[in-house]
């Protein structure tokens, strides 16, 4: 039973990726190829981090040191990555109460849940681990002991990671299952997690230039956590440290593995204490149906964390690029005085254009109905006012902080008139531009047959195709001015044209969403 279970988990992964519950999507190769490319962003990032420790960390005879802290950001990476999913997978996946009522011991279906998170583990470790070995062999060189020693810890630490991932879930499980408000717990997390990547990110030559300065002092702390000392000499051929590393990553996984296996059913089955509510009579406020379906999109939105952090992602930044404007607002205008004329307008509006187009809100908007979807289409109400009600959610979260971004970065920089009009004007159609394509999509795409929500909001086709479809536009738009255009028309007058260009491609996906998307949401 175990093995038919994670079977089937692999083929729910596998086809999250690769269609729709239409059986349309995207094929494996195509969505390999995405997989493929991410990794090599990933892998570029982390060899050129471990490039600067190769070449000095060896002649100070501290070349555990540089294994032992790519187990660290590899933990980091898995642990990041996987903590939420585990949440939703192990203990909120939406079939959980489903197979429990089967002839199915639990801790199969959580044995199930655990090897596909086990796998993902894996997938995050490798591009940490990899670009770590290979660098350390091109540039210092190695031993076959110590090329065994690294792999086989290579092949532990998820197990370790695993350990701490499903103990932190099950303690956000047991914390969530106990409060009203679940969402601002897993939001404020992200989003204290999301800022500490960024801050490593953008501090990353700072950090290791210290790194390097200080590498005795803090090798000296990386020793009292065993762990981590242990990879750094396993991964040199020390063959008590591969024992010693493997007993501290399969026992604890063992350890924890009986733990969830007592706790999963009662996690899985909690219900939480409801505040009781106490009726006051106030007047009642009467709404229109348009009103009344917003505010049933913004309180779906809301409840869910993961959908603010992953399909408003763009928003969060946009308000944070704003505040870096205002902070580092000389630099800036300094940096748009150094390009050519006319130049700088199209660069501060490609990165609005780019920021917005991170936001993806209306694209799961209909998977999201999921078995509830007979409700909506039951509503004596138009479906066009049903479909523009996810487009208004949209526009609600996203258009706000884009129009805001623009009219500061317009004011604060110096803009002519016309170039301030179209850095308005350029990124507010393409987030509705952006609303409009995904409803489009997605109504094109449906995905219900998910687990979870967290699958139909990171993982569906309609989200991909629209997100990297507007990156691949605004790319396309970019390249086509710089290597075409450039001598031929000014820039303030090619963003007019973009302007236009959007306004029209924003009246066709409306018309088509009024007429095709009404005829196909009443197919679904």
């Amino acid at each position: 039973m175990l093995r038919i279970l994670i079977r089937a988990q692999v083929q729910s992964v596998l086809a999250s990726l690769t269609r729709s519950s239409r059986g349309k999507g995207l094929s494996l190769a195509a969505a390999g190829l995405l997989i493929v490319f991410l990794a090599a962003v990933f892998l570029f990032f982390f060899g050129f981090t471990f490039y600067a420790l190769a070449l000095a960390l060896p002649g100070m005879g501290l070349g555990w040191f540089y294994f032992a802290l790519a187990a660290a950001m590899a933990f980091a990476l898995g642990f990041i990555g996987s903590v939420f999913m585990a949440q939703q997978q192990l203990f909120n996946a939406r079939d959980n109460e489903l197979l429990l009522a089967m002839p199915i011991r639990p801790r199969d279906i959580l044995g199930a849940r655990m090897a596909v998170l086990l796998l993902l583990d894996y997938a995050l470790t490798l591009v940490v681990l990899l670009p770590a070995g290979a660098v350390w062999l091109a540039v210092a060189g190695g031993t076959l002991s110590g090329v065994i020693g690294f792999v086989l810890s290579a092949l532990l630490l998820p197990l370790l990671i695993m350990c701490f991932t499903c103990l932190f879930a099950w303690l956000l499980a047991l914390i969530s299952s106990r409060m009203r408000r679940k969402t601002l717990i897993t939001l404020a997390l992200s989003i204290a997690f999301l800022a500490a990547y960024f801050y490593f990110y953008m501090n990353l030559q700072r950090l290791l230039t210290e790194l390097i300065a200080n590498s005795e002092r803090i090798a000296g702390a990386f020793v009292a956590v065993y762990p981590l000392y242990a990879f750094g000499r396993a991964a040199l051929g020390s063959w008590p440290h591969v024992a010693g590393f493997a007993a501290c990553c399969v026992l604890p996984f063992a350890l924890v593995c009986a733990i969830l296996s007592r706790g999963f059913l009662a996690v899985t089955t909690r219900r939480g204490a409801g505040k009781k509510l106490v009726y006051r009579e106030r007047a009642l406020k009467a709404s229109g149906a348009g009103a009344a379906l917003l505010k049933k999109e913004l309180a779906r939105f809301g409840s869910n964390g993961m959908y603010i952090l992953n399909a408003a992602s763009g928003t969060l930044f946009t308000v944070a690029a704003v505040a870096a404007l205002f902070i580092y607002r000389v630099e800036a205008a300094a940096l748009l005085a150094a390009l050519p004329e006319g130049l700088g307008a199209g660069v501060v509006t490609l990165a609005l254009c780019f920021l917005t187009a991170m936001d993806f809100i209306s694209a799961p908007s209909v998977s999201l109905e999921g078995r509830t979807l007979w409700l909506l289409k039951s509503l004596p109400v138009p479906t066009r006012k049903i479909l523009m009600s996810k487009v208004n959610l949209h526009l609600a979260v996203a258009l706000p902080p884009t129009l805001l971004a623009s009219v500061c970065c317009a004011a604060a920089l110096p803009f002519t008139l016309a170039e301030a009009a179209a850095i308005v004007a350029v990124p507010a159609l393409t987030c509705v531009f952006c609303a409009l394509l995904g409803l489009a999509v997605n109504l094109r795409y449906p995905k219900f047959d998910y687990i979870n929500e967290t699958a139909v909001i990171k993982n569906s086709m309609s989200v991909a195709l629209t997100m990297f479809g507007s990156w691949a536009l605004l790319a396309a738009a970019a390249l086509l001015y710089a290597f075409a255009l450039r001598g031929v028309i000014g820039m303030t007058a090619y963003l007019g044209l973009c302007a236009a260009a959007l306004a029209a491609a924003c009246a066709g996906l409306y018309l088509h969403i009024c007429r095709g998307g009404v005829g196909r949401f009443a197919e679904l």
